[in-house]
């Protein structure tokens, strides 16, 4: 491995809540594909586009973290309705609080938000509703100047694989994020 990706996995490795970073080989990319695109045929589809965006990167990391590890610095999932965002995730408190002293937000769990406004402009009888896992960016990063990072949380299926593929078996404390950019 070269002395940039031995730093990159240097400093994803100090992060609070990092267990463990491995570089994703050819198969697994393989695989995840595959697992992502079955997510399309859901009741409400999921479209991963954050893995999509991380697979078309040179190099691609799986990190295995715990819960304590840091708040997303934009939404992971977004729930949209014909191109229209309905609602997402929230993890960070002073967001949800924001969200909780405003009467146009539904929570629809204490991590999910409904925009009341948009949702009243749609019809969701129609049936075009899906969930969007958009890119998220990795900030650790911004400092070795790297083209291109992203990061993305894959999907439950491509989670499992991860993390039976590499011995963290069913552990619900445990979850996986991609991290990718080019060299």
């Amino acid at each position: 491995m070269s002395e940039v990706l031995n730093n990159v996995v240097n400093v994803i490795s100090g992060l609070d809540g990092v267990l463990e970073v491995r570089q994703l080989s050819n198969d697994d990319i393989l695989k995840i594909i595959d697992m992502e695109a079955q997510r399309s045929k859901d009741i409400v589809p999921v479209f991963n586009e954050g893995v999509q965006e991380c697979f078309k990167r040179d190099v691609c990391f799986v990190i295995f973290k715990k819960g304590y590890f840091r708040v997303p610095p934009t939404p992971t999932v977004l729930l949209t309705f014909d191109g229209e965002i309905l609602g997402h995730d929230v993890f960070d408190p002073e967001d949800k609080k924001k969200f909780r002293d405003d009467e146009d937000i539904m929570f629809l769990s204490d991590d999910f938000v409904i925009f009341k406004d948009v949702l009243n402009n749609y019809n969701l009888e129609k049936g075009n509703e899906y969930f969007v896992l958009p890119p998220v960016p990795f900030p650790e990063l911004d400092p070795f100047k790297l083209d291109g990072v992203v990061s993305s949380s894959p999907s439950t299926k491509s989670d499992e694989y991860l993390k039976n593929k590499y011995s963290y078996g069913d552990d619900s404390s445990i979850a996986t994020i991609i991290v990718s950019f080019n060299i």
